[in-house]
């Protein structure tokens, strides 16, 4: 009778002491005997360690030896560390969270270190964080050596011009020791990006490359001209010591573009204020908003809701100074709107098509009284205010002539009257004629024309 074959990853063993399974068949084919044998076996899970051929496993279970075997009888010369190394999964590096890709400003080298270092994706205006990265399946490796440099963003991905400046870096490099065991996380704090002028772009690539930094293997450009300036990437390289003592390198790992602010063609993109934040769903009312530097002829302003967009009508010569955009609003998608409905403004590149945050604009509905002149209130002579191009038509007497010509004329008398006359709507006050002056006496030269003391002349009070 053939023998049972084996499920895989599991032995079937007998007792010790017994005889073999499958000489006892031989000997003894009857089924009392087959029966009592297969009640004697016993299934036992067994670890294979993957990449072991089967071949190497044992063909006969007519020994006494135990089973499952040692791990030295499976590969000759190999310690149970080795077997681990082959088990675990490979140790890597892990950007547990990005750079911020926009809002940090590249500076240059006069400027200092003074002015913030690279935040988390995560970050906000309450809660600052920072890039973070993790050292995983490091079990039995006590350090690790992790570098950080700048390089291109598109492949090849060689060395960038512009360096790593702030804490743990020199030379344009961000060098760090970490110890996996104690903690296997890292955040970079204080880690800024410092740029150089063009005439210095191929000097400072010699530089590096002298030193030994190139990732990627790259090399150097003849034509330093196609460097793109306003965009990086943060490459991360790790090297750490095995058991054995050797120094091994772990692949690159990249990070997210990081983008320069102060280039308008790839900064953030944000609104900061706007004159009106309501108007007609029909549109076509002109508004302007402040905005940060934009190029005139690489933007364009986005009003949206859910699945609706509409994009608002401006040419390049209503961008003000990169900094302010006067438009007019596109119609809403429907006209009978009965409530006023909130929708999103936003500004897009076109080259990337990147937005910015965006900012509520409300449509209203439609109004044909627009200056309410047909409102009337408490009584029917009282209405609103109107512009005065309305006048026409809503005053039957808009110069006042009738009211001019129902005013009754003055008389003579009324000139020298204080009172109003009757039918007269005002006071005018008209100067009345004073009585003929006094007689010219002495006395009153002395009176009026006397001399004071110190030999001034005038009216004694």
């Amino acid at each position: 009778m053939p023998r049972p074959a084996e499920p895989m990853g599991m032995s079937l063993s007998r007792p010790y002491g017994s005889s073999c399974f499958s000489a006892s068949v031989l000997r003894d084919p009857s089924p009392s005997q087959l029966s009592q044998n297969l009640n004697n076996l016993t299934i036992r899970p067994q670890l294979v360690p993957r990449g072991t051929s089967l071949l190497l496993l044992p063909s006969s279970r007519c020994s006494d030896d135990s089973w499952p075997p040692a791990p030295s009888s499976l590969r000759p010369g190999m310690s149970r560390e080795q077997l681990d190394d082959i088990i675990q999964e490979p140790p890597r590096l892990v950007i547990t969270e990005q750079p911020k890709q926009r809002g940090m400003r590249f500076r240059y080298q006069c400027e200092g270190r003074s002015a913030g270092s690279i935040l988390g994706e995560f970050s906000t205006e309450t809660n600052k964080t920072l890039p973070t990265i993790e050292l995983q399946n490091f079990a039995g490796i006590p350090e690790a050596k992790v570098t950080a440099c700048l390089v291109w963003k598109d492949w090849p991905h060689r060395i960038h011009p512009h360096s790593l400046v702030g804490k743990d870096c020199n030379n344009g490099l961000c060098e760090v020791t970490l110890k996996p065991r104690a903690n296997p996380k890292h955040s970079f704090n204080n880690l800024g990006i410092q740029c150089v002028k063009k005439k210095d772009i191929e000097e400072s690539i010699e530089k590096k490359l002298q030193l030994g930094i190139d990732p990627f293997k790259a090399g150097s450009l003849k034509n330093h001209q196609e460097v793109d300036m306003n965009v990086v990437r943060i490459c991360f390289q790790v090297s750490y010591q095995d058991r054995t003592g050797k120094t091994r390198h772990l692949s690159p790992v990249l990070s997210e573009p990081i983008f320069d602010k102060k280039s308008t063609n790839t900064s953030e993109l944000k609104i900061y204020r706007m004159n009106k934040e309501y108007g007609s769903c029909t549109g076509g009312e002109e508004l302007y908003l402040l905005c940060d530097k934009v190029q005139k002829e690489d933007i364009s302003i986005i009003f949206r809701r859910d699945k609706w967009e509409g994009k608002a009508d401006f040419s390049q010569a209503d961008v003000h100074r990169q900094i302010a955009i006067v438009f007019k609003t596109p119609p809403y998608q429907h006209l009978d709107i009965v409530e006023p409905v909130e929708v999103e403004v936003y500004l897009r590149r076109l080259t990337d098509s990147v937005s910015s945050d965006p900012f509520n604009f409300t449509y209203l509905p439609k109004d044909n009284d627009t200056y309410r002149v047909n409102k009337k209130g408490k009584s029917a002579h009282r209405r609103r205010f109107c512009p005065t191009s309305l006048l026409p038509f809503v005053s039957p007497d808009p110069h006042g002539i009738e009211a001019k010509k129902k005013r009754k004329k003055p008389g003579y008398m009324d000139h020298f009257n204080l009172t109003p006359s009757a039918g007269q709507s005002g006071v005018k006050c008209k100067v009345p004629l004073s009585p003929p002056p006094p007689p010219k006496t002495a006395e009153t030269k002395k009176i009026l024309g006397g001399e004071r003391k110190g030999g001034e002349k005038g009216i004694f009070c």
